[in-house]
């Protein structure tokens, strides 16, 4: 059976919350909300995957981790925390999310390896250039007002996550866990 996957990176549960008090507090939009538990950074969106194209995936990103932790170029590096600095909308998809202006060689290489690996074995991927985001909206229009955001956050693993519909909406189950520090 195949399930639908991603990768991205994990958010701290107190960074989640300084997250989602930050959106309800200073923008409070007539959005659609993401559900603070479903804050990530996608690293590279698999899409249907079966069981088979899972495990070799996780052989890759076992070897993606230890090429992207050898990285050593000043002065960004992995323990250096993440700032999110801007405000973006996706127009087509509807999505308000918060963004980062400056996106670290680390972070690139390591969505970029994974976009790869995901194209060997078969899976599709979107030719467009890597955009770290968090979506705090679903069903969003343009926003008229400007917003100041200075939210550094500390990123110390990333996941395989599984993506499932409910009721109750989309829920996100990790499935494997790669740590970023050394």
């Amino acid at each position: 059976m195949n399930k639908r996957l991603f990768f991205a990176l994990d958010i701290l549960p107190s960074d989640k919350a300084l997250i989602a008090n930050w959106r309800d507090s200073k923008l409070n939009l007539p959005f659609k909300a993401i559900a603070v538990d479903n804050f990530h950074i996608t690293l590279a969106f698999l899409g249907n995957v079966t069981s088979q194209q899972q495990a070799l995936l996780s052989n890759k990103a076992d070897e993606i981790v230890q090429q992207v932790l050898s990285i050593k170029i000043p002065p960004l590096k992995i323990s250096d925390p993440l700032l999110l600095n801007s405000i973006g909308l996706f127009k087509k998809p509807q999505v308000l999310y918060l963004g980062l202006k400056t996106c670290p060689n680390w972070l690139k290489q390591l969505a970029e390896s994974l976009t790869v690996q995901s194209k060997l074995i078969g899976l599709f991927q979107e030719e467009r250039a890597y955009l770290p985001h968090l979506s705090l909206y679903r069903k969003a229009s343009d926003i008229t007002n400007s917003f100041q955001l200075q939210m550094p956050l500390e990123i110390k693993s990333f996941s395989l996550y599984q993506s499932s519909s409910t009721e109750y909406g989309v829920s996100y189950c990790v499935i494997k866990t790669w740590q970023l520090c050394i």
